[in-house]
């Protein structure tokens, strides 16, 4: 989700029910995604690059879910946050927060970009699962790459009670985290995966070890009523997001 302190990632496509058919085939910039099966919930992930959103037109455009940016590395806030959160509560809509990593190699670096996220979100139990957003590595190795994912994850889960999402690339994960089966083995079996313009994506460490992806980032440059320009898109597996609140976690 690469809307850090410079432009990032977003997706295409169309919004229209709070259902949308999978992909049947590649999406083509600010083209719906044609009709194929139904059984999974349309959301959008935002962070301040989408300005002031009109949270009731979006949910009531057809949007399930919403993910927001709360923070980056150890201190920076994202000034749109708070707004989305509370606004999307208040009209009832699903909502999470991510955290941008900044890995580096400084002391206790992950311990301090999780402690930044779990104060500056304040996410509560009706909230969706924690995310961390990992697109850059910092010029770490795998190792510690991957040492630095732990300690954030298990910092944040030892303060909210719940185990954090995973949002990443099929190739980030190859390349940078090894292709890893550590996090899908080891309870962290929510997986956010960002693989647009394709039928199916491609999930990466054995298709999380056997769980598949839990939310798909489908294209970048969607369209949403309440949102002045490009926003990204993203499904949910299923139809039953309850399973994934702070609350029915703990």
């Amino acid at each position: 989700m690469k809307k850090q302190l410079m432009p990032r990632w977003a997706l295409a496509l169309l919004v229209a029910a709070a259902v949308v058919p999978m992909a049947a085939g590649p999406v083509s910039a600010a083209d719906p995604l044609p009709e194929s099966r139904t059984g999974h919930l349309t959301g959008i992930d935002v962070s301040h690059w989408q300005g002031t959103i009109r949270w009731s037109k979006v949910k009531q455009a057809g949007v399930s879910f919403a993910f927001a940016k709360a923070t980056e590395a150890q201190t920076f806030v994202d000034g749109q946050y708070r707004p989305n959160r509370d606004q999307a509560d208040a009209v009832g809509l699903r909502f999470g927060a991510y955290h941008y990593a900044r890995p580096d190699s400084s002391k206790k670096d992950a311990v301090l970009e999780a402690d930044h996220f779990v104060r500056t979100a304040g996410l509560e139990g009706r909230h969706l699962l924690p995310v961390l957003d990992l697109e850059v590595h910092g010029g770490l190795s795998r190792d510690d790459l991957v040492a630095w994912t732990r300690t954030w994850l298990r910092r944040v889960e030892s303060q909210l009670g719940v185990k954090p999402m995973i949002y990443t690339s099929p190739s980030f994960w190859h390349e940078r985290m090894g292709d890893t089966r550590w996090f899908a083995k080891n309870g962290y079996r929510a997986l956010w995966i960002a693989h647009w313009r394709s039928p199916e994506p491609s999930v990466p460490a054995n298709n999380w070890a056997g769980h598949g992806w839990t939310f798909w980032q489908v294209s970048d440059c969607g369209t949403v009523d309440g949102i002045g320009g490009c926003v990204d898109v993203d499904l949910y597996r299923n139809l039953n997001i309850r399973q994934l609140i702070i609350k029915e976690h703990r």
